[in-house]
């Protein structure tokens, strides 16, 4: 059985909503689980939508288990190599290349938001990524 998750870090995607990004509001309720990784459909009780917990992440939209995810993409500088990584792992170097290009495409957004949004540098937002990975529950 999956953990619990901690609703209080959701928020409503409906931008139409007047929660709309407001954490920590109450609205947000579990609906369901589904998939091979036991993932929660949320639901906003004000406006009454729905929304995967996997929404706005690297994980949204993939049947994969996030720590397979995860533990394939960290192979990747240790063995050098996608095709190495397939080998390794038994997944196709297509399916790899095409988790490798989501999580990329979500850094830089990440990377994109600091930067414009809150004015930082490069090197201040290597030093939140370097205190975020020092600071990481496992």
């Amino acid at each position: 059985m999956a953990s619990e998750i901690d609703l209080s870090q959701f928020w409503c995607w409906n931008e139409e909503c007047p929660d709309y990004g407001k954490q920590d509001h109450g609205n947000i309720v579990i609906k369901q689980r589904y998939g091979k990784d036991n993932r929660a459909l949320l639901k906003c009780r004000t406006c009454k939508g729905y929304f995967s917990e996997t929404r706005g992440t690297v994980f949204f939209g993939l049947d994969t288990p996030r720590k397979e995810v995860l533990r394939t993409l960290s192979m990747i500088p240790e063995k050098g190599s996608i095709r190495g990584v397939a080998r390794a792992t038994g997944h196709d170097k297509d399916t790899i290349s095409k988790w490798l290009e989501i999580a990329g495409t979500h850094c830089e957004e990440v990377t994109k938001y600091f930067l414009q949004d809150l004015n930082l540098t490069r090197v201040e937002v290597d030093e939140i990524w370097e205190f975020i990975k020092k600071n990481k529950k496992t």
